[in-house]
This record gives structure tokens, sequence and C-alpha cells, in this order.
């Protein structure tokens, strides 16, 4: 069989999902990118003017980047347990050579995926610019900066790939700009380059097949030294099994334009319809001078133009108001397909929980989906990030079966473990058995700080052990809390009732006790 150029290679799972892919970036992208003829829908009531002056003024409420922005906030604001590792500290503080942290690079990385169902990070290292016989020393790897790094590749750029039986990747193709601009004395040139990785070597060809040489001298080909394709993928959703996943925005994207098609008509009906029409009487002199006589003499009796009625009717100039009933109805149509959205992307358990208000167990079942969706993409970051560092042990020659894996969050419900909490609470203050008591203390602990390190783990059981296992029901409020107006009381009124009339309730004897306090 005959060899081909790299520049010709494209998988077709590439070549089916190429439009979808930039259809979501200019979604989050926004602005310019996606405010476009491809997006703006014509209507049957607008000639080709109308229509350009319309896109001119068009506007777009961008959810397709909010969505995915809303998961990183939740996921990143709990506590990710990164055990302590010494092999691995300059990678985290600069994973991809910019001075990025591995923390906001999972972050970018994650956002990302969201979009586009897939995102790629190639591992590698920089090759050494001197090393004798024996290799490079640890100095001289640090001294030359020789440490793993990550680059972003994103979907695509991947043009063509191969999986063996097994599902590993036997070769990708990747698809890049190179500039040609080291001098700043001659014009910059633009080059396409395209590199193979196999689980052997590497090279990188132009588009025409020819073996690329860099200005600085950098090679072009060589080893693969890990003997597997150093590519980690992030999905958000892994469909098939292959490297396409499913994006967030599949769906949203498009309800998305919908209602950007729809505030660009409602712009359009204020654009038309802000100001009163005014009507006169005229039995054709008006006009006949606006049309003959290139005057217009309805300028001087309205604000711009005016409607003309028979001379001989009874009734006087008059404004015409706007009908704003259609403003209404596609307003209330884009309300309630935003809400759509959140529902979609899994934010919201149903629609209706954005209408009304739910009771406490309702909120507390819808919350628990939406802390099902929030934990399996917390553990797919898991996964991702523990992957890099698989390779990054493997590039530093070191056993990767050693390594601490990294944790993320499990749980986001803080509504049902606060209600667990105040239930348990009830029992602890009966004080039933000291032994109950001691193992409810500890299982609430470990509820509260799941991710907390073993030692600390280890500390909070050892204090609750040593400890009285009791404890002492607060029968009376304080005097503080009274002066300050609020109780602790579930009853959420009483919480809103001055301090005088909060004392009046109690008993004598109680408020005895209160004014010695």
């Amino acid at each position: 069989m005959a060899e081909i150029k790299l520049s010709r290679r494209s998988h077709p799972l590439y070549d089916s999902n190429i439009a979808k892919w930039l259809l979501y970036i200019n979604a989050v992208k926004g602005g310019k990118d996606f405010i476009t003829e491809a997006n703006l829908f014509e209507h049957r009531l607008e000639d080709t003017e109308d229509y350009e002056e319309r896109l001119e003024r068009a506007y777009y409420l961008n959810f397709c980047e909010v969505i995915p922005k809303i998961y990183n906030t939740y996921i990143f604001k709990e506590r990710i347990e990164r055990p302590a590792d010494s092999n691995l500290d300059y990678f985290r503080s600069n994973a991809d050579r910019r001075g990025t942290s591995i923390n906001d690079f999972v972050k970018k990385v994650g956002f990302l995926s969201s979009v586009f169902g897939t995102m790629h990070v190639l591992v590698d290292v920089p090759l050494p610019s001197k090393a004798g016989k024996k290799g490079l020393t640890k100095a001289q790897e640090k001294e030359q900066g020789i440490e793993p790094f990550c680059s972003l590749i994103y979907p695509y750029q991947i043009k063509d790939w191969s999986f063996d039986d097994n599902g590993n990747l036997r070769w990708i193709v990747i698809e890049s700009k190179y500039y040609r601009d080291m001098d700043p004395t001659k014009k910059r040139e633009e080059e396409t380059h395209y590199k193979l990785i196999t689980t052997e070597e590497w090279r990188v060809e132009d588009k025409d097949g020819n073996k690329v040489v860099y200005e600085d001298g950098s090679p072009s080909s060589g080893k693969n030294t890990i003997g597997i394709v150093p590519l980690v993928t992030l999905m958000h959703s892994d469909v098939d099994n292959d490297l396409v996943g499913e994006s967030m925005l599949k769906d949203i994207v498009y309800v998305n334009r919908t209602i950007f098609n729809w505030c660009s008509c409602l712009d359009e009906q204020i654009e038309r319809n802000t100001f009163s029409q005014l009507t006169v009487p005229d039995d054709g002199t008006l006009a006949d001078k606006a049309e003959l006589g290139g005057d217009d003499p309805l300028r001087s009796i309205g604000t711009t133009t005016a409607w003309t009625f028979p001379k001989d009717s009874t009734h006087p100039p008059a404004f015409i108001s706007p009908n704003a009933g259609n403003l209404s109805v596609i307003w209330d149509l884009v309300i309630d397909h935003i809400k759509e959205i959140f529902r979609l992307a899994g934010l919201i358990g149903s629609s209706n929980d954005m209408y009304i208000g739910r009771s406490g167990r309702a909120a507390q079942m819808g919350f628990l989906g939406v802390n099902a969706n929030l934990a399996d993409k917390a553990k797919s970051y898991q996964r991702f990030e523990n992957n890099i560092y698989k390779l990054v042990y493997l590039f530093k020659n070191l056993d990767y079966t050693s390594l601490e894996s990294v944790k993320y969050p499990e749980s986001f419900d803080v509504t049902s473990l606060s209600d667990e909490i105040e239930t348990i609470f009830n029992i602890l203050e009966r004080n039933i058995s000291v032994t109950l008591n001691k193992e409810l203390m500890k299982n609430v602990a470990r509820k509260s700080v799941p991710l907390a390190p073993d030692s600390i783990k280890s500390q909070i059981d050892s204090e609750i052990e040593s400890g009285p296992g009791t404890i002492d029901k607060a029968t009376t409020p304080s005097k503080k809390i009274l002066d300050e107006g609020g109780t602790n009381k579930d009853d959420m009124s009483d919480q809103f009732v001055s301090a005088k009339s909060q004392k009046d309730k109690l008993t004598k004897k109680e408020k005895v006790k209160v004014d010695e306090e």
C-alpha cells in the first residue's frame, strides 16, 4: 500500500464532528465569533438591508460559557487532596512551562472538555541541549529545565488516530500552526505542521510531506522512549468509547441559538415600534407634496412620519401606540428556554424547579440529582489528573505503581448533610449511650471532612475517644442571643422577633436567670 502524506489523513469521526466542534467553541466565545449570518436567521418580513441592520444590532445571551463554568465553580470550591510527592512538586507548580499550576490546568481542561465533549493533553519532556554519554545528571536536568510538561491538544487538532484491540492508541496525527518569526527583520511565515506519534517514534512533516526543519535547530523526529502514545484524554461523556465523546452543549447550543434569534426579533420590534405613530386627516395634499415636490410636510407635524386618513373623518389627529403583546409572548418564551438550559445541564432537577417554590423534600431530591452530576464530573477530573501523573513518572523513569492517588470531592450535598447532622445531634443530646454518642460524633466528623488526610482523621477520632461522649442540651437562650434578637430555634419567624418580645415570653424563673447572666 502506497504511503500517504500526513496532511491528507483524516479520521471519519473527525470529518463528522469538526463542524460541531467549531459551533461549540464559537458559541462559548460569543461576540462576533457567534453573531454571524450562520447563526442569525432571516425572517419572511425583511429584505437584505433590514437583515443586515438587524445583524449589526444583534446581541447574544451567552449561556454556553456560563454552564461549564458553574460546574468548575462547585468542584474546585471543595478541597482536592493531593498527597505530598517531591517527584511532582515542580510539575504541580508549572504544569505547562507557562507557570500554570496543576489545579488551574485541570480546571481549564475540564472546562474545554465540557465544551467539546473531549479534550486532550500531550505529556512530553523538552529535549536537552547538552548531555554526556551517561545522559543528564539530576542537577543538569534541573538547570536546563528538563521536566515533563503538558500541552493542550484541541479535538480539531487530532486529524487521525488508531486503536489496538486493547483500546490503546497505536498512533495519532496532530495538526498545528508554526510561525517562522525568530528574526524580527524578516516577514513572518505561517506553516501547518503534522506530527505523527507512534509507540516507537515521532516525526513532524509539513503539508507537502517534507521533513520540517526548525529555525532554532530543534529536531523534528526522534524515538518514543516510554513505548506508549503519551496522550491523556478528558471526556465530558464517553458514549462510544472513542476519542470524540459527547459535549455538555450538544443540545444547549441550539436552545441558546434560538434564544439569540428571539432576542433579535424583540430588538427589531422595539426598534420599529418604540414610538407611537401619528395619524392625521389628509385630502391627498400632504402626500402629493411629499411625492412631487420632494418636501415632506409631515415632518413639521410629527416626529418622523405620519399615517393619513380621509379629511372628512370625524375624529381628530391622534397617536397610535404599538401592541406590546408580542413582546411579552416572546420574552416569556426566552425565560422558559433559559430555565430549560439549566435543566439540560443537570443543574436543576426539572424545569419546574425554577418556576415555583418547592417543599423541602422536593428541593432535597432535586439537589441529589445535581450532586450526582457534580460527583461524576469530579470523578472524571480525578481519573484524568492521576493518568497525567503516571506519564510524568514514566518520563522520569520512576515506578508509577508507588503513586498515591489524587482525590477529588465525592459529595456536594451540603443540604442533606446539614439535615443529617441535625438529626444526629437530637440523638446525642439524649445521652442514651456514651459509646453510641462517640460513634455518631465520628460519623459526623468523617462526613464533614471526607477528603481530610488519614492522619487528621485519626487525630479527630482520638480526640473524640478521649472526650466525655456526652452533650449538655442548652435549654435557655443566653442573654447575648436575646440582646441580638435571635434564637437557635427551628421556627424562623422567632428569629426576627425583638429581644424585648422574646424576653417577655420567658417564665419568671427564666427571666431572673437571664438577668443574673
